[in-house]
């Protein structure tokens, strides 16, 4: 009996009282609907926006571009010249010229114009070069590339008719036809130059490349975006205009239809106005998101050491959105890789950073050059500001065609990257300057082995 009191007094003790407190928590309060609603919204919306804002980066910064280059005094650079007219470089490029912040490259000179084609077709026509090396890029607004020149069409005199997406007509007998898939295009244009001595005579040259066009162009009156629409949300505007106006990809429906979803698609029209406030707040982060993803890419850390793949990041691009919107957000462009390969380091062989206060070389062996029908050439840029390094010297690149290389006994050549001139008399510098920097090695119409992965660049190696 003792026991079974025993049990049943803690048992009671374990039962609760009239007036005592609950000692179950209580569950966590529901959302309402309307809070329920706002996380949906803002969640698809940035994972749209998201996606919208990479696919739709590289028109958002050709329409910028666009904009300023043809109305006067609207470009930082002060390039200027009307839709369907060309602009030449007038000088050899330095640091803080004309492509600065793009990573230029010093062994060519650039004419480039803006093309509106929905009015009618643009003509271009090239001079004979007599086998200097020149190449005409262009480009539509999703920033996929066709070439013409020497490695393509020759470099023999020509003429080229430019047409849209929707245009319908004979090409004349003997005219290069190059069909752009969207309705404005750019294209860019460079000639070999080797040299502050051989500047008058490319220039000279380069002047002969004419357009010309039947209609006149209203590009210029076009409703295109300012450097501030591309950090905000007007972005998604600018990029449902041109989805609307603009042939897409076969197989990205479901893509626009996302898009459609939060208001940008091409089949809706976007009205800010009209947005939720989760809507709002999606679109308003993925615009941040997606600016920062590009701006920061050169400094990510790379995947590999040394070198980049040979044509790694170049077009055509197809579906790879990221790859063509962080080009675009620092280079404008990429040529093909059967036009031209740009491999890049921020390491040098060993995976460590390439910094100014340190010194590289990088040894060809003899008969071990990088194969190609041009030429190859390669430049130093600062990593902060993605642009050539300035020197005492104003030397900002090496070259095959500089009139000066040199080569050791043993028929390597062998090129330094560093502050201080090297004290060896048989080596190429390459100046820098203290800071974090990174290299570009390009190989013009490169040949097969570098095409099929076959050949290597050398090493960076760090000296002591």
């Amino acid at each position: 009996m003792k026991s079974k009191f025993a049990f049943l007094a803690a048992l009671s003790a374990c039962l609760p009282v009239a007036g005592s407190p609950a000692i179950a928590a209580m569950p966590p309060a529901m959302p309402s609907a309307a809070e329920i609603i706002s996380q949906r919204d803002e969640a698809l919306a940035y994972a749209a926006g998201l996606q919208g804002y990479i696919y739709g980066y590289p028109a958002l910064d050709y329409m910028r571009i666009m904009r300023e280059q043809t109305t006067p005094g609207l470009d930082p650079k002060g390039v200027y010249a009307p839709v369907n007219a060309v602009y030449f470089q007038n000088a050899l490029v330095e640091p803080g010229s004309l492509y600065a912040g793009r990573g230029p490259n010093t062994d060519t000179i650039y004419f480039t114009g803006w093309l509106d084609l929905s009015q009618g077709p643009v003509t271009v026509d090239a001079p004979d070069t007599h086998d200097r090396y020149y190449a005409l890029t262009f480009a539509d607004f999703y920033s996929e590339v066709q070439h013409t020149g020497r490695r393509t069409t020759g470099t023999g005199a020509q003429r080229l008719i430019v047409v849209g997406p929707d245009w319908k007509g004979d090409v004349p007998a003997g005219v290069q036809l190059i069909r752009m898939r969207t309705h404005q295009a750019y294209i860019l244009g460079r000639v070999l130059v080797q040299g502050p001595k051989d500047f008058p005579a490319a220039s000279k040259l380069m002047r002969q490349f004419k357009l010309g066009s039947a209609t006149p162009a209203a590009s210029a009156r076009r409703d295109y975006p300012v450097a501030a629409d591309l950090t905000s949300l007007s972005a998604f505007r600018f990029i449902n205009a041109f989805l609307r106006t603009n042939p897409r990809l076969p197989g990205e429906e479901a893509l626009m239809a996302q898009f459609d979803r939060v208001g940008f698609g091409p089949n809706v029209s976007f009205d800010e106005a009209k947005l939720s406030p989760g809507t709002r707040q999606g679109l308003e982060r993925a615009v941040a998101d997606g600016n920062a993803i590009l701006q920061r890419a050169p400094r990510a850390t790379p995947q590999f050491k040394g070198w980049s793949p040979m044509g790694s990041g170049q077009g055509p691009y197809g579906h790879d959105y990221l790859s063509r919107a962080i080009t675009e957000a620092h280079g404008i462009l990429a040529n093909i890789a059967a036009e031209s390969v740009y491999p890049s380091a921020l390491t040098d062989g060993e995976g460590n950073q390439l910094v100014g206060t340190r010194r590289y070389r990088i040894v060809f062996p003899a008969g071990q050059m990088p194969p190609n029908n041009a030429f190859w050439a390669i430049n130093a840029y600062d990593l902060r500001t993605v642009d050539l390094i300035p020197n005492p010297n104003k030397r900002y690149g090496i070259s095959e065609r500089m009139p000066d290389l040199r080569k050791r006994a043993d028929g390597a050549l062998e090129l330094r990257v560093q502050r201080d001139r090297p004290t060896e008399k048989d080596v190429n510098w390459l100046p820098v300057n203290d800071g974090p920097f990174f290299l570009t090695f390009r190989i013009y119409q490169p040949g097969e082995a570098v095409l099929k992965g076959q050949y290597t660049l050398p090493a960076i190696e760090p000296l002591p």
